[in-house]
């Protein structure tokens, strides 16, 4: 929508003043433009996840889907940085360019990057050892102690060996502490089959750290 020229009469003057379209007086006194903010600035902090860069592009095409023309510009602003410290980040240009910059480009590169780190894991891994592994929803990997208690990320390793023990800390509704005072522990053991498949999990709790004997 184009700015309307309005006209003024002024001693037999008629002077053109350009009327800004409603959806372009304040972007800031709209929340969808507000929610597309808040997840395009958050694709600049660290740790940023997968789902953050998708859940700017699905702002950015609601606002769009609202009558907000791809080419408004912004107001220019410098936000905080996530941590004391960091650098401002620049919140400049039209929704279109942050858009493009912070939310198509980001998830392109941090999707590289997952299927990066994740390829060792696909190669080597299948079934339930490969959906304990990775979490696809951030994007991490975790890692697993192998019997005698050393904990690995390392694909090989997880993919010989036929048990895996996780350290648990107790719900989190439930009691924190051993009633002699101790931390409560878990170790969860995982039993797998030839095809990775998960025949069978178990749990035993300690109080304070877990001995060597958990792990086996």
């Amino acid at each position: 929508m184009k700015n309307l020229p309005a006209f003024v009469f002024l001693s037999g003057l008629a002077l053109a003043v350009v009327v800004a379209p409603a959806h372009a007086q304040s972007l800031d006194s709209n929340p969808q433009y507000l929610r597309f903010k808040t997840y395009a600035v958050n694709t600049q902090f660290r740790g940023v996840v997968p789902n953050e860069y998708k859940f700017c592009i699905q702002e950015y095409d609601k606002l769009i889907a609202s009558g907000v023309s791809p080419d408004t510009r912004v107001p220019d602003e410098e936000i905080a940085g996530q941590r004391h410290g960091d650098p401002s980040i620049p919140w400049k240009g039209t929704v279109r360019e942050i858009k493009e910059k912070w939310c198509d480009a980001g998830l392109k590169k941090k999707t590289e990057d997952v299927a990066s780190r994740h390829g060792p894991y696909r190669a080597a891994l299948k079934n339930d050892k490969l959906r304990l592994v990775i979490d696809e929803t951030h994007g991490h990997v975790m890692r697993y102690a192998l019997p005698g208690g050393q904990y690995t990320d390392d694909a090989k390793k997880l993919a010989v060996a036929s048990t895996w023990f996780l350290d648990v800390g107790a719900p989190s509704n439930e009691r924190q502490n051993c009633p002699s005072g101790g931390k409560r522990k878990i170790v969860r053991k995982y039993t797998f089959d030839a095809q990775h498949k998960l025949l069978n999990t178990t749990s035993k709790e300690f109080c304070g750290d877990p001995p060597a004997s958990a792990y086996r």
